[in-house]
């Protein structure tokens, strides 16, 4: 069974990744738009995962307040999740060269977190712990729109 504060470590890791990922692409890329908006996505990371962790924290050692979330079991979320691991082993950085292969690599890893927390919000009562994470799942729906305007300038205005 997850408890909050396990499925919010869940969270700090998957935002972990995330930097991971957009850190090493940056390592990839010269100067310019991409590495600009690399250097952001994963500062925004940094922020989400400082976020996730301090509720975390602030759930650590409190009841759990809802009993649904007590039944949520490893394999209910390994089952709705699918095949969404989060895995940066999957999205096999060190194969990733053109900025249309890193674009869509970091697609598909935000489109996965968004689903990763679209899963876990009916489960969080708190109040101000749904503002957070509503807060952020709004950020992600603007890191996947800047990502596809990115992609779709690259497919109008090749370099």
């Amino acid at each position: 069974m997850f408890t909050a504060s396990e499925l919010f470590d869940l969270a700090v890791r998957v935002e972990e990744n995330g930097e991971r990922f957009y850190r090493s692409a940056l390592e990839k890329t010269g100067p310019g738009v991409l590495k600009d908006l690399l250097a952001w996505l994963a500062e925004q990371e940094v922020e989400h995962k400082s976020t996730f962790a301090r509720i975390r924290e602030a759930l650590a050692g409190q009841p759990e307040q809802d009993p649904a979330l007590l039944s949520l079991g490893r394999d209910v979320l390994q089952s709705a999740m699918g095949r969404h691991a989060f895995s940066l082993d999957e999205l096999e950085i060190d194969s990733l060269r053109e900025e249309d292969e890193i674009l869509r690599a970091a697609l598909v890893f935000e489109e996965d977190t968004l689903l990763f927390f679209e899963f876990i919000s009916p489960f969080v009562s708190n109040r101000g712990v749904r503002t957070m994470l509503d807060r952020i799942m709004a950020e992600e729906v603007n890191h996947k729109q800047i990502l596809l305007e990115r992609i779709s300038q690259i497919k109008t205005c090749p370099a």
